[in-house]
């Protein structure tokens, strides 16, 4: 399992800290012989295979008492690991409940929903972890303080109530993140993509290729030509927010070419109102740079749909759209495998390229994409 090495919450760094501690032990100290061979592991060993001062230190931290046997120290370390989950989820679930106008937060940035998910991934991760390598059912004292007194299962003995509890807890921490941040995410916020696909999440810096995709998620097992998309691309541009775009129904009706008929001239007044938006930002302005790269695109578009009299350039075949759209996606897909290859399998299987662009998964494949 991955475990990324900075995190802009410190709460989700400490879950990181102590999750990474627990994996590397399993990965460096068990084969798939040994872990067959139906080994006892105890969460004491899993733990303390890191330094004790880092036990320790971790302890501290989250405000525990560093008394008490190995065994004990090991508990805890693992049941403040799922609480400390929880209660970053419930934390991000305040801030965003809450208005921004007089809001003060706990930590000195909003918490990310980055963090969040990879938070509760590595959280259910570990819990699995323990589950699958305590075969002992005689730690009794250990499962006591992992177990909360008041939970209710069916399970007399306290291997099982173990079991329960853990399966309840990676349900619940599921189910919770699901409803805060959706399972299925392809949005642009800012000057990034936010993707996130069974489980994973990543940013992307915003490319026309990334965009690309996006009209062909939002528009499933629908032929769209690519010269269709490049027309929605240009499009968006000359847009407010991406909200103003809700489907491909627009430019359907236009299938002939590659750009609804319209003079110059409203492209024009287009061009004049984004760097009149311009002028009214300062170079540090967050959105300063983008704006320069939309009027860029923009004017480009202008000359090369329109000669030096405003008249209409002929249309070519298609051939030049077909390869710029072919590249660019081709290019988002290369920077999806390096961060999120299951994402990536998912793409090269459904979405093809050529003439004419499809994103055609089976019904039992086609994920509920939230924008």
């Amino acid at each position: 399992m991955k475990f990324e090495p900075e995190y802009k919450n410190p709460l989700a760094s400490r879950i990181a800290e102590s999750a990474s501690g627990l994996d590397s032990y399993f990965d460096s100290k068990y084969s798939d012989d040994q872990l067959n061979s139906g080994m006892i592991v105890t969460p004491a060993v899993v733990v303390l295979s890191l330094p004790d001062d880092q036990v320790d230190d971790l302890l501290s931290i989250k405000g525990l008492v560093k008394e008490g046997s190995s065994d004990e120290k090991a508990a805890l370390l693992l049941k403040s690991l799922l609480s400390d989950t929880e209660k970053l989820i419930s934390e991000y679930r305040e801030e965003n409940s809450l208005s921004t106008t007089g809001y003060i937060p706990k930590y000195e940035k909003p918490i990310d929903k980055i963090d969040v998910v990879n938070s509760s991934k590595h959280s259910i991760k570990v819990a699995e972890l323990l589950k699958s390598h305590i075969r002992d059912p005689n730690l009794a004292g250990i499962f006591k303080i992992i177990v909360p007194p008041d939970f209710v299962c069916s399970s007399t003995d306290e291997f099982g109530r173990l079991h329960e509890f853990i399966n309840s807890y990676q349900s619940n921490i599921q189910t919770q993140v699901n409803q805060e941040i959706p399972e299925y995410l392809f949005k642009l916020s800012g000057d990034f993509w936010e993707i996130r696909y069974e489980g994973e999440i990543i940013r992307l810096k915003d490319s026309k290729g990334l965009r690309y995709i996006l009209t062909l998620l939002k528009n499933p097992n629908k032929d769209i030509r690519s010269d269709q998309l490049v027309a929605i691309g240009l499009n968006l541009l000359m847009m407010q927010s991406q909200d103003e775009y809700s489907s491909l129904g627009e430019t359907q009706q236009h299938s002939n070419r590659t750009l609804p008929d319209v003079h110059i001239s409203v492209y024009q007044d287009a061009l004049a109102k984004l760097k009149s938006e311009l002028e009214n930002l300062s170079p540090s302005n967050r959105g300063y740079l983008e704006k320069i790269q939309q009027i860029s695109a923009l004017d480009k578009m202008i000359r090369s749909r329109f000669d030096k009299f405003g008249r209409r350039r002929p249309e070519d075949s298609g051939e030049k759209a077909r390869q710029a759209v072919s590249k660019v996606i081709a290019s988002a897909k290369k920077k999806i495998k390096k961060e999120m290859p299951e994402f990536h399998g998912h793409l090269k299987r459904y979405l093809t390229t050529g003439f004419k662009c499809v994103y055609d998964p089976p019904p039992s494949e086609l994920k509920s994409w939230h924008y």
